[in-house]
């Protein structure tokens, strides 16, 4: 099966631009940046590194409080196994001093947040990061649509947008990129200062999405006297890119055909099975000790069987954490939401009899990207691999 692609509409691959070049050749200035795809590029190798840093130190954070609960019940399995209790005596201590050693540090990492914490947050701003100059790239186009459709007859007017879009793009990367910590803290800590668009905990104006404020009067410009073939060459541009690639990144979140570590429907499928048949074993293995202490000359001392039913539930617990920590159907019901945004925003766009129509739908997607993108963070922000 081919890995699913993300992030299209930005042109990273080759092939890309190349189709794009073929597609769209009169806009192809407007939708090929590349200083913005370099910085993507990067920021986007670095969000995955955290990711997957953060994700190793969650699991091994619960690996640790598991092995170190673990330790009490196998004492009765390690005398079993063992005639010589001095034998048994002097492993069940090493198992006992590693359970705590285990223990301190599935606290350390766990519930103090110590390396999971910083590398968590690390993750969350690149992805802001990353979320921010696709939102970017987008509500410029948008708004600066009647700007671009001028640019296509005229070489100065080209220059004109290119050398704009540069001091606009500058200034977003000193203003945001540059100042991330800031920017993370307006969308992950409730009543931030200066705080001028959705927070965690209340909702700000109708266009409080929109990166630079001003740019919600220039998408509300009239396009009566634009060039209606670069508009339309424009907006079937947006179209291509932006809303087919959204709509198809939420099909493939959506399903359970992928990578466990991508997809929240295959996590919550997987997590809650395992979840139910240790449960299972657990019942089972208790109800067998409960009968043991009935049938005197039962095989398996009661003892051995409860430890079995301990050990059972230990590891549901923590298969229960983990998926605490993952929060896969949170994850599902924020896409399902913006997957139900994203198809209204496009059908809004397909029936549109006007340019201006169009560029009013195609706002409403860059708004659902951006309430998506808080939802994300805050979810991910309050998640906690904690057994």
């Amino acid at each position: 099966m081919t890995e699913f692609r993300f992030n299209d509409e930005l042109l990273l691959q080759a092939a890309d631009r190349e189709l794009a070049q073929q597609q769209f050749p009169s806009v192809f200035f407007a939708l090929d940046h590349p200083s913005l795809r370099a910085d993507f590029k990067r920021i986007d190798a670095g969000a995955n590194r955290a990711k997957s840093k953060s994700r190793m130190i969650g699991v091994l954070t619960l690996i640790f409080a598991v092995v170190s609960l673990l330790a009490f019940p196998l004492e009765p399995l390690i005398i079993s196994t063992n005639a010589d209790t001095e034998i048994s005596r002097n492993l069940f201590r090493l198992i006992a001093i590693i359970g705590a050693i285990c223990g301190v540090l599935a606290v350390l990492f766990g519930n103090l947040g110590l390396w999971f914490g910083k590398l968590k947050r690390n993750w969350l701003q690149h992805r802001l990061m990353t979320e921010r100059l696709r939102q970017w790239h987008a509500q410029y186009l948008i708004a600066h649509a009647l700007d671009i459709s001028a640019a296509v007859t005229s070489d100065t007017a080209r220059e004109a947008f290119l050398d704009a879009r540069t001091v606009s793009y500058n200034r977003f990367k000193r203003s945001v990129l540059e100042q991330v910590s800031s920017e993370y803290t307006k969308f992950t800590v409730s009543g931030a200062a200066a705080y001028s668009g959705l927070s965690v905990s209340e909702e700000g104006p109708g266009s409080s999405f929109w990166i630079e404020p001003g740019w919600a009067d220039l998408a509300g410009r009239d396009l009566s006297e634009a060039d209606h073939s670069a508009l339309d060459a424009l907006l079937s541009a947006y179209d291509g890119t932006r809303f087919i690639g959204q709509v198809q990144y939420t099909n493939y979140i959506l399903s359970s055909e992928g990578k466990f570590w991508s997809l929240p429907a295959k996590q919550a499928s997987v997590l809650r099975s395992t979840a139910f048949g240790l449960v299972i074993f657990a019942f089972v293995a208790n109800f067998i000790a409960l009968l043991s202490a009935i049938w005197p000359s039962f095989p398996i001392s009661q003892s051995i069987l409860g430890s079995v039913a301990i050990s059972f539930a230990i590891l549901a617990v923590g298969v229960r954490a983990f998926q605490e920590g993952l929060r896969p159907e949170r994850e599902l019901r924020r896409m399902q939401f913006y997957a139900s945004a994203v198809s209204a925003a496009r059908n809004n766009f397909l029936e549109a009899k006007s340019a201006q129509e169009k560029i009013i739908a195609m706002s409403i997607l860059e708004r659902a990207s951006f309430e998506e993108m808080v939802e994300f963070l805050s979810t991910n922000e309050r998640a906690r691999f904690v057994l």
